[in-house]
């Protein structure tokens, strides 16, 4: 499929004539960055070295990058990694690439935690994934030197595995997140009060879910995606959770574009004292904040 080119900038593009043929996003984007980790340099280095040709064994292994982009897998798989709120996380198809509107989350979260000026903070993350939540959150608190205490619970104990790596990629001792496999509709109340529940549930009605790019659907985990069910069943969990009397601090939840009426809705079944939500960079409702 790949012809062998004379030098890095030939090679470029005949793999973004590639890219294009089956309409991959971000064509030139995708054969660069792939093309920087074969020969584990920056984007600036390979400006700087157009003319270079490539070793055999860098040829092979870029034509295979090639031909799974090629059949969408995602780049950060190719990879195996993606940057999230500045930190570098492990990727692979076990868990969820990390989306750009997950750090907005993890923002909010930040904020609210400074606004309050706490000296330690516990948070219980719900469907953890890579991990890139609960492993941003205390990043960040711990520059601010609070005593962070977080407990994070996913049903998949694979994904756990590579939230554990990205931890010690990270910089964090084994244990400093403490990573918990469980289903939470096991879950009926916490055992302990804490300051935040934060959550990125999949919220992708089924009906939807076959509607998805082929990178997303045939690659991303489906129980990371969606319910199976109306995209709402994780939230009504959640609600329920914090409902009991053990819990006394805030909800935040990454929600769907379209979610904020269906979720409004299934607020007015508790009595939780406020709730607001926050747009996106496109201005989209796409986070929840609830106040116990």
């Amino acid at each position: 499929m790949l012809k062998v080119p004379d030098n890095l900038s030939e090679f470029i593009n005949v793999s973004v004539k590639i890219f294009e043929q089956n309409k991959i996003k971000d064509a030139r984007l995708n054969a660069e960055l792939l093309l920087c980790d074969v020969l584990k340099c920056s984007r600036i280095d390979l400006y700087l070295n157009f003319d270079k040709p490539l070793t055999k064994e860098e040829i092979k292994i870029y034509k295979d990058y090639v031909k799974r982009r090629f059949k969408n897998e995602p780049l950060q798989y190719i990879l195996g990694k993606t940057s999230f709120y500045g930190f570098d996380i492990m990727v692979n198809d076990k868990v969820l690439t990390p989306r750009k509107e997950t750090e907005i989350l993890v923002e909010k979260v930040l904020n609210d935690i400074k606004s309050r000026s706490l000296k330690e903070v516990s948070v219980f993350e719900i469907g953890v994934g890579s991990g890139c939540i609960s492993i941003a959150l205390t990043k960040m608190l711990k520059l601010e030197n609070l005593d962070v205490k977080i407990y994070a619970v996913d049903i998949s104990a694979e994904a756990l595995e590579v939230a554990e790596k990205n931890c010690e990629l990270n910089g964090l001792k084994h244990g400093e997140i403490k990573f918990i496999v469980k289903d939470i509709f096991e879950i009926e109340k916490l055992s302990r009060n804490f300051d935040y529940i934060v959550s990125n549930p999949p919220y992708i009605p089924f009906d939807e879910y076959n509607k998805l790019e082929k990178e997303v659907k045939d690659y991303e985990p489906l129980i990371s995606l969606t319910d199976k069910e109306n995209g709402l069943k994780f939230y009504e969990r959640i609600f329920k959770i914090a409902s009991d009397e053990t819990f006394t601090g805030k909800i935040y939840c990454e929600i769907g574009f379209d979610q904020k009426e269906d979720l409004e809705k299934i607020l007015l079944q508790y009595n939780f004292s406020s709730h607001c939500f926050y747009k996106d960079y496109s201005g989209n409702f796409r986070i929840l904040e609830v106040k116990k």
